[in-house]
């Protein structure tokens, strides 16, 4: 808790000196009718975030439940695949589209969640925490580079504000909603529930990116 408290502190002494960014003129749109444009994307990155959340909530309690070792090795897992595909594909979206990256993310956090609910072991069963990190890393940024394009730039900051409230409404509700089910159901069908949520994503994704096409035709 104490590096969780000084990290933040080192945030704010990076951002200190940077330069403000002037606010565009232009007409301004209520936040409920920028919601009606940002939708897609902002449903594609809630429904990732289910998977997010249940592997941080109950990764460690489904190895206990079932006996396994390496309990702690979950976050480890999930960690190394988010921070590594972000510093090597970080520049994708702009230079092939956010719905494309989205899409292969999402399959990929999909199989993740669908391994670890399937695994018969640890070793399996890392190796989807490992895929669901990888999957989820880039969802955020793919979705939230068409979110840059669905609005006017005076817009913006109201738009993204309201895209990463879909991601934080997941995150929020995830837990105790999906544990009522853990609990009926066992640990195993958190993940079930996680790999149908990206699925999801991924079929929305998909449409976004299909929308996306004909409204350049």
């Amino acid at each position: 808790m104490g590096i969780c408290t000084v990290l933040p502190l080192i945030g704010l002494i990076g951002i200190y000196w940077l330069p403000a960014v002037a606010p565009h003129e232009g007409q301004r749109e209520s936040f409920w009718r920028i919601i009606g444009r940002i939708w897609r994307p902002g449903a594609a990155v809630g429904l990732q975030g289910v998977g997010f959340a249940a592997l941080g909530a109950f990764f460690s309690l489904y190895f206990l439940s079932r006996g396994w070792p390496y309990a702690g090795l979950g976050l480890a897992f999930f960690g190394a695949g988010f921070v590594v595909v972000r510093l090597l594909c970080g520049h994708l979206p702009d230079r092939v589209g956010g719905t494309p990256v989205a899409i292969a993310s999402l399959a990929v956090e999909a199989c993740g969640q669908y391994v670890l609910w399937l695994a018969p072991g640890p070793d399996l069963a890392l190796v989807g925490a490992l895929l669901t990190g990888l999957g989820c890393s880039m969802v955020f940024p793919s979705m939230g580079a068409e979110v840059g394009k669905l609005v006017p730039p005076q817009m913006r900051g109201t738009a993204f504000g309201g895209f990463a409230a879909f991601q934080d409404l997941a995150h929020a509700v995830t837990g105790p909603v999906v544990g009522l089910l853990a609990d009926k159901s066992g640990y195993a069908s958190v993940f079930l529930i996680g790999g149908l949520a990206a699925t999801l994503a991924l079929a929305i994704a998909v449409s976004a990116h299909k929308r996306a096409h004909v409204a350049v035709a």
